[in-house]
């Protein structure tokens, strides 16, 4: 037999029929192929904006550890890493654990910067899958130092609408005072206008209103004439900003009653605006 000959024809058969077993080895739709482990991020990039550096960490974004393969791979510690590292709080669950195939893990990250500039770290989460290793999500910010200058201030409702009497009383020079100065600047104002409503007692509802700051009292509930405090959504403010400064003996009502939309049973509880 021709040796040389039966090589040339045996291996390129021998190449192909390899060629076919690493395919289905390789395939891992078809139900004889290895189930192997996948683990992605729900998302590359957490951008977080820009933040004072005196504000205090922001509102925290979510980052999703998913196995979409069909075996079950270890998956953590999860850890902060980077140049601002310690500008990122990583908040929940982020210890390692076996994550199941199709299942995921969440922890929350919180951008909290300690300098100004931008700042950059990520979320490293290692696996024991050798083609996956470490699943990293990055983490974007920017540091600022912000002036602030005060331009309003509502502290006990419709104060100002009751109280607002130009001249007298000029709203822009009240709203950029400070309720330290209130009781020294806005008292005799205040008896004079509470008088010329038939007032019983100017001085003591001056007294009970100034300094305008919204007072809290845990044991009240609900604000009126003898317990100012802080006011629930559905509190008419106005009716009571009338008895206060009027007297609950002649209460006078705006005669609304209610709000004519419900107000929400989750933050910011408000009312949807009318459209």
């Amino acid at each position: 037999m021709n040796t040389a000959l039966f090589r040339r024809r045996a291996l390129p058969a021998l190449a192909a029929l390899l060629t076919v077993t690493a395919a289905a080895c390789d395939d891992d739709d078809t139900p004889t192929g290895p189930r192997v482990p996948v683990v992605t991020a729900g998302t590359q990039v957490l951008a977080f904006g820009t933040l004072d550096t005196n504000f205090g960490a922001g509102m925290a974004q979510t980052v999703t550890i998913t196995n979409t393969g069909g075996a079950a791979v270890m998956v953590g510690p999860l850890s902060v890493a980077g140049a601002a590292a310690a500008d990122f709080v990583l908040t929940g669950d982020v210890q390692a654990r076996s994550l199941a195939a199709g299942a995921s893990m969440l922890v929350s990250v919180a951008f909290d910067p300690t300098a100004t500039g931008s700042r950059e770290a990520a979320v490293l989460a290692p696996t024991d899958d050798q083609a996956t290793g470490t699943v990293t999500v990055g983490l974007t910010g920017t540091g600022a130092r912000f002036t602030y200058a005060q331009v309003d201030r509502v502290g006990i409702p419709t104060l100002n609408t009751v109280f607002n009497h130009p001249p007298q009383f000029s709203k822009k020079d009240y709203n950029v005072a400070s309720p330290m100065a209130d009781v020294a600047t806005y008292t005799g104002l205040f008896e004079t206008v509470a008088g010329a409503v038939s007032n019983a007692d100017p001085a003591a509802t001056a007294a009970l209103l100034l300094p305008d700051e919204l007072p809290v009292n845990m044991g009240a509930a609900t604000t009126s004439f003898a317990t100012l405090t802080g006011r629930a959504p559905a509190d008419d403010a106005v009716d009571v900003a009338l008895s206060v400064v009027v007297g609950p003996s002649s209460l006078h009502s705006d005669n609304v009653g209610s709000n004519d939309r419900a107000f929400l049973t989750t933050f910011p509880y408000l009312a949807a605006p009318n459209n």
